[in-house]
This record gives structure tokens, C-alpha cells and sequence, in this order.
């Protein structure tokens, strides 16, 4: 049985909605946001095991859902959990980003045949298009890594231009800088946790994505 610990936090950052969270440290890119810290605990069960299921589908050595799970919570009332500040091995560094690279396949595989009418439709008055919430993944690369001057108007390109400055500013890294923590408008960042929120904001979208076009093939 493979066991994962799970930080339940409330305040949310300055790209992800306000609410609960629920995050696994050990696996970045399994995340859950929720009105409420109960359904926050609810909800990570499935996210873990549908990024275990997706991972192991490309050959991740990561463990089987049917080994069971046991999940392990713990309360914070911070955004930066203790194991943000351990520094990242090289090693670690490339599994996550072979990892952003998954999470993004997935992404782009679900938008790439949709035309430009498809992609700016709105369900519903006030209501996000896939473009726009493409579009903030886009800002959201640019936010955490905090380096793009200049980027494409169509949104799959900035996509594109945005993970690749990204990418070679995290590769850029050297290893006192893998180990070091920064502030940035009062919150502690450290490589790790960017990459972890990078991944699990890209989740996020994936799933914004698939509600959207599922409640289209529903209409």
C-alpha cells in the first residue's frame, strides 16, 4: 500500500481561485481546491489516483492504484509546506519536469482538434472559454517563473513560449540555487514549490477542460 501525505491548507495564491487545498508534496501535480476543507479531504482520494493512472500510463515508476492508498493529513494555515524547503536533487528535477511534459501532452491532446470557435464558446454568461483558461495557464507559466518578455498572440503558441522559458530557467538552475528559498510579496518560494504549483495548476486546467467538454457533449 502505498502511502502519501497530504497538506489541507485554505489561503490560495495569486493564480489559483481562493479556497481549500489539498496538495501531495510527493507527488506534485496531485492537487484538489474546494470550498471547504471536508470536501478538500473528499476529493484528493480521486485526483491521486487518477495522476498515478496517467503517470503509470507513460511509464512512470510511480505505484499502482490497486495497491491500495493510504493518505495522511495535515492542517496548514501556510502555502509553503515544510517539504518545499528540501532542495531539489538533479534527479528530481527531471522526473518533474518529464512530468510537466505529461501533463501537458494530456492537455494539448484534449484542445488540438478543436477550431478557434470551439476553443472561445462560453456555456454560460460569465462563464470561462477553454481559451481563456488557456490563456491563464499560459500567464500562470510566466507568473511562477517570473521571466517572458515577449510571447505569441495565439494562445497554443503561448502556451508553448511560456513552458519553454520556463523550462530553461529551471534547468538553468545550479545546485545552491536548487537549495534556495526566496520571498516573493511576503511568501516563501523555493524551487520546488514552483514546480509543484506548476503542475498542479496545469491539473487544475486539464480538469476545467474536461468539464467544459463534457458538459458540451451533454448540451
Amino acid at each position: 500500500m502505498a502511502k502519501f501525505l497530504v497538506y489541507v491548507e485554505t489561503v490560495g495564491d495569486a493564480v489559483t481561485p481562493k479556497g481549500a487545498g489539498a496538495h501531495v508534496p510527493s507527488l506534485p501535480g496531485a492537487s484538489v481546491r474546494a470550498k471547504t476543507v471536508d470536501e478538500a479531504r473528499q476529493k484528493i482520494r480521486g485526483a491521486v489516483e487518477e495522476y498515478l493512472r496517467l503517470l503509470r500510463e507513460v511509464g512512470e515508476p510511480v505505484p499502482r492504484v490497486s495497491e491500495g492508498l493510504l493518505l495522511d493529513f495535515e492542517e496548514t494555515d501556510s502555502t509553503t509546506f515544510p517539504t518545499d524547503f528540501d532542495a531539489l536533487r538533479a534527479n528530481e528535477m527531471e522526473t518533474m519536469l518529464r512530468w510537466l511534459a505529461v501533463s501537458r501532452q494530456e492537455l494539448l491532446g484534449l484542445v488540438k482538434d478543436l477550431s478557434e470557435e470551439d476553443m472561445s464558446r462560453k456555456s454560460a454568461a460569465g462563464a470561462e472559454s477553454i481559451k481563456d483558461v488557456l490563456h491563464r495557464l499560459a500567464e500562470a507559466d510566466i507568473w511562477y517563473t517570473d521571466r517572458l518578455e515577449k510571447w505569441p498572440e495565439s494562445v497554443l503558441f503561448r502556451l508553448a513560449a511560456a513552458r519553454g522559458v520556463a523550462l530553461e530557467r529551471l534547468r538553468g538552475l545550479t545546485e545552491a540555487q536548487r537549495a534556495r528559498t526566496t520571498i516573493f510579496d511576503g511568501e516563501e518560494w523555493t524551487p520546488r514549490k514552483v514546480i509543484r504549483r506548476m503542475l498542479e495548476h496545469e491539473r487544475e486546467c486539464v480538469l476545467e477542460i474536461k468539464e467544459i467538454l463534457s458538459a458540451r457533449q451533454a448540451e
